[in-house]
């Protein structure tokens, strides 16, 4: 018991440190590792071809507990659109927010598409909107 205590009132400062003790703490040694860099997809440039997507998935959440799907496919970096038609108000809320903070804390975006249908898209995914004046604009500038 004695060994212990000595010990925490030497930590402490309450006791002088013996240089004498059986045991030394010693330094670890700094080593450098070998690392492999992980490429982010927010740095790639735009000339380069984007992943091609696999799949969208449709979620009609009727409540709150059918939240888990959505996520869970949204981790996967797949893109999911969201329609509340058969969802409560109060559900459609807690739905919407919980859509807000699933893509913010993995880096995507939440749009609305209509009142009650929502994309959330991963940041891999470039979403645009394509209008008659855009498009005149682009064929006019081929």
């Amino acid at each position: 018991m004695a060994g212990w205590m000595q010990n925490t009132g030497r930590k402490l400062g309450l006791l002088p440190s013996d240089a004498d003790e059986d045991y030394y703490y010693d330094e670890p040694e700094e080593k450098i590792a070998d690392v492999t860099p992980i490429h982010s997809q927010r740095g790639r440039s735009h000339m380069m071809a984007p992943e091609p997507m696999l799949r969208i998935v449709t979620s009609r959440p009727r409540n709150f507990e059918d939240a888990k799907i959505v996520g869970s496919t949204y981790r996967e970096q797949v893109p999911v659109i969201i329609d509340l038609s058969d969802a409560s108000d109060a559900d459609s809320r807690r739905l919407i927010d919980f859509a807000m903070g699933l893509t913010y804390a993995l880096r995507g975006n939440l749009e609305r598409i209509t009142r009650e249908v929502f994309l959330l898209s991963p940041p891999n995914l470039d979403v645009s909107e394509v209008t008659a004046e855009t498009q005149r604009h682009r064929y006019d500038s081929e």
